[in-house]
């Protein structure tokens, strides 16, 4: 037995208990979700990526070594069927995308915490679409660093690729990001959590 019990269950789910899976979906279905939501900035393909990563970890838990955490190998599935979702429905997705971005009319109260509150919103809303905007592998890694607090070498475990790639691939989406929404925008929007 280890420390983690995540790992425990995957251990005994590959030993052939199936009601360690059952409890793994129970424990892991949220934290997929919110990936691959994270990801895809769509509920419906979030929930059909958060399905599909389960299928496929269930049928293919024998490619899971058992040495290394089960949940890096776990996200590793959900981020890339996330991506490759993206990119078999690009075109679906930005119809989707442009539909969850629109706002219904406001009515504007110009007191001054309303103010501050709709710069707030839009300072949230720029910050999201910017985001949006990123390549889905920028995306994705920007997602399990600052929304899943994953640590570079998780993400790298989890990407399967190496650890300079993820310094390399997150600079470049903060690159971007600056580029879009310039410096100052940054330093406010650390202040608001997006």
């Amino acid at each position: 037995m280890s420390d983690d019990p995540i790992q425990d269950l995957a251990h005994a789910f590959r030993g052939g208990d199936s009601e360690a899976f059952v409890q793994l979906v129970e424990d892991l279905q949220d934290r997929f979700f919110r990936l691959a939501y994270r990801i895809t900035h769509d509920h419906d393909a979030a929930l059909d990526v958060t399905q599909d990563a389960f299928v496929k970890i269930h049928d293919r838990i024998d490619r899971w070594d058992g040495q290394s955490r089960f949940t890096s190998w776990a996200y590793r599935v959900v981020t890339n069927m996330a991506i490759d979702l993206l990119r078999k429905q690009k075109r679906e997705t930005k119809a989707r995308e442009a539909r969850a971005l629109e706002q219904p009319e406001v009515v504007e109260d110009r007191s001054e915490d309303s103010l501050v509150a709709e710069e707030r919103a839009q300072l949230v809303e720029q910050v999201k679409a910017a985001i949006e905007a990123l390549p889905p592998g920028q995306r994705a890694i920007v997602a399990l660093r600052h929304y899943e607090g994953c640590t570079l070498k998780e993400i790298s475990e989890i990407r399967g690729c190496a650890l300079g790639t993820v310094k390399s691939t997150l600079h470049q989406a903060f690159r971007s990001l600056r580029r879009t929404l310039g410096s100052e925008t940054l330093q406010r929007a650390g202040q608001v959590s997006a």
